[in-house]
Parts: C-alpha cells; structure tokens; sequence
C-alpha cells in the first residue's frame, strides 16, 4: 500500500517547488552511493535461507514441546529473524556472561554454536530447581551447578535440533563443550560469513533469546540440499510404478512354515506330569479321519496321512474354504 501523506509533508513539498529546492534533493539522492565491501559479499542464496528457515521453524516447535514438558510452563520459541554476517560482528555482539554451546554436527564440516541469553538461562534454571520467578541475574557468574543444569538441557535440545533436519538430511549432533565467554568459542575465522539464526523463546511471562551460528565453510559441501523443493518433494499420494512379474518372483521365493495339525486333545495337568519314556497318549484323532494342513497359522487343506518311498507323507483330499477357515 503507498504512503498517506499528511497535510504538513504535501504544504512542504509545495514550498519547495516553488523555491526549486526539490531539485537539489533529487540531484543530492542520485549522488548517493552505497559502498560495497567485496570481503562481506553474501554467501547464502535466498533458498538455501529459506530451507534454513523450515527447519528452524520445526525446530522451534519441538524445543517449545520438550520445554513446556520438563519445566511444566507454557512455553513457546518462533524464529525471530535470519541474517547474513560476518563472525566478528556476531563476536563483538555477545554480552558475557553467556551461556556458549559449541556443537559438533556430522556430516557438517566445523562447528556450529549455540547462543543462549542469561534471561533464559536463568529461567531455565530457577524452574528446574522447583522456582516460578526468574533469578536475579545481575552483576554474577553461572555457578557450576547451573552449568550442569544447563549443559543436561542443551543435550537434550540437540535431539530436537537433529529431528529439525530430517526432511532435508540426517544429522547427528554433539555437544562438545560449554563456555560463559565468546573468548574460548571461536570456531571459524573473524572474516568467514555465518547464518545467525535468532529464536525468540518465551517460558511463562519470561522471554529471552536462543540463537545459532552456522558457518559457511560447515554447510558450503550440502549446500545443494538446502533447497524447500527437495523437502516438500516426496508427495504421499503420489504413484509408484512397481513390476508385477518382480513381486511375483519375489512372492514365489518367499519361505513359509507348512504344518499337518491333529485334532486337539485334552489332558489334565496329573496325567502330563506322571508321563514316563514309553507311554502312549491316546490322541482325539481317528486314523481314517484327515489332518488339517496349515500356512503359518492358516488352515489350508485337508490331507490324508501316508507314505511315499518310505518318507511320512499327506495326500491333498480338498481346500478348505473361507467360511470353514473362520469356523
């Protein structure tokens, strides 16, 4: 929609056609050049972003899931912007202290990190030791406690991240270490462009940040996968050609257990246990009456007992049919 402008602009665009000052802004505007810095030139395409951003989106909406079950709160994490910068500009960026994941992800090659605020930490924290309010976190260090508290939920967020990214590739991630200061997390040069990707998470009344730095060089060798027409490409309705005579060879060779079953016959418990070498149970199956052949546990056919070249043997006598199968 274009701008309304008011009374006051329209009065002062008039004065100044008569004075011919417009003109001269116009003249000043077109003079206007933007400098362009070739060592900052933008290394991700707007579909790889995009790819990024689904699965940062699903990835929001599991870790909102997983928080809302372990704190037992309302929990909510939405991507809050996406952006092409250069390390050094995320570096100096970074208040301390800190909570600094570095993480590991294969078939990525280098590390990614995760950034995550002190006012969600602390939250966090406060709600895992049984607290609703948030702790006073001014003017003090995560003490090691809190660390591990931290570091145990970072673990697992990291499952959560590695589902994210199963519509485009398999991942697995792990966290390497945890620090308070960007001064032991540098993980690429100062120069070398990352993917900040910043969530804005929300634990009760209490929001914070969670970002993550993807770096170039880690993502340079997949950057093919990072397309939205590969995700949404598996249709599931669509229709797959298959070769009857295949299915047909590999029914045909398809092993299954042929059983002959007698009539059943019934015990009680005194007679099986007083049962010695050499005694005779006397089945509820006369000898002229036939068995019942049996496909895995399907009754088939009915068969006559005999012999053939000296080998036990069964005689198909009839199919037993659909009805007599459910009887």
């Amino acid at each position: 929609m274009l701008d309304v402008l008011s009374q006051a602009e329209i009065d002062k665009l008039l004065r100044d056609l008569v004075s011919g000052n417009a003109e001269e802004n116009e003249e000043e505007q077109k003079d206007t050049v933007k400098p362009y810095d070739f060592k900052t030139a933008n290394r991700f395409t707007r579909e790889q972003i995009r790819a990024i951003n689904v699965v940062f989106k699903n990835f929001g909406h599991l870790l909102s899931n997983y928080l809302m079950g372990t704190l037992r709160a309302s929990c909510d994490a939405e991507v809050l912007s996406i952006e092409e910068i250069s390390f050094s500009e995320f570096n100096n960026s970074v208040p301390s202290p800190v909570i600094v994941a570095i993480i590991n992800t294969s078939p990525f090659m280098g590390s990614f990190i995760m950034e995550m605020s002190k006012e969600i930490s602390y939250s966090i924290i406060s709600r895992v030791l049984g607290g609703t309010k948030e702790i006073a976190s001014e003017g003090r260090q995560f003490t090691e406690i809190e660390l591990a508290i931290i570091e145990r939920v970072l673990w697992e967020s990291l499952r959560n991240f590695d589902e994210a990214w199963v519509k485009i590739m398999e991942v697995n991630s792990v966290l390497e270490k945890v620090e308070t200061s960007m001064q032991f997390a540098q993980i690429v040069d100062m120069n070398e462009p990352v993917l900040m990707v910043t969530l804005n998470v929300t634990i009760g009344n209490e929001s914070g940040l969670v970002g993550f730095v993807l770096p170039h060089q880690a993502l340079e060798p997949f950057t093919k996968k990072l397309n939205t027409k590969q995700m949404y490409s598996m249709n599931p309705n669509k229709r797959i050609e298959t070769n009857p005579e295949t299915i047909a060879n590999a029914i045909s060779r398809t092993d299954i257990t042929i059983s002959a079953v007698f009539n059943p016959t019934t015990a009680t418990v005194r007679d099986i246990t007083s049962l010695n070498v050499g005694d005779v149970i006397k089945l509820a199956h006369q000898v002229d009456e036939p068995v019942i052949v049996r496909y895995q546990h399907l009754p088939k056919f009915r068969a006559a007992m005999g012999k053939y070249k000296n080998n036990l043997a069964l005689k198909i006598l009839e199919e037993i049919k659909g009805d007599e199968e459910n009887e």
